[in-house]
C-alpha cells in the first residue's frame, strides 16, 4: 500500500562521492604546491577514473600558477558540493519538522 522511501536518496551518495574525490584531488594539489621548490620533483595529477595519483606524462616541470589555479577550481567545486548537501539536509529537516504538526 505504501511505498517505502529512503531518507537519503541517490543524490546524497553522489554528493558524498564527489566530495571524497574533491578531497583526494585537494591532497594531490597541496602536495604539488608543497614540493614546488623540490629539485627533481615531478608533479602528480589526480586520475578520477582510478581514484589514484599518477605521474603527469605531459609535464616534467611543476608550474606553481597552474597548481594554484587547480587548487582554486577544486575548492570552488567542493564548496558547491557542500552547499548542495546542506540544501538537501535542510529540505529533510523541514520535512521532518512539518511532519510533527
Amino acid at each position: 500500500m505504501f511505498e517505502q522511501v529512503g531518507v537519503f536518496d541517490a543524490t546524497f551518495s553522489a554528493l558524498e562521492h564527489s566530495m571524497k574525490i574533491a578531497s583526494m584531488r585537494q591532497a594531490v594539489i597541496a602536495q604539488n604546491i608543497a614540493n614546488a621548490k623540490t629539485p627533481g620533483y615531478e608533479p602528480q595529477s589526480f586520475d578520477e577514473e582510478l581514484m589514484m595519483a599518477v605521474k603527469r606524462s605531459d609535464k616534467k616541470k611543476m608550474v606553481l600558477e597552474e597548481e594554484l589555479s587547480d587548487l582554486t577550481k577544486n575548492s570552488i567545486d567542493y564548496s558547491g558540493y557542500v552547499k548542495m548537501m546542506t540544501t538537501k539536509l535542510n529540505i529533510l529537516k523541514t520535512i521532518a519538522s512539518q511532519g510533527r504538526r
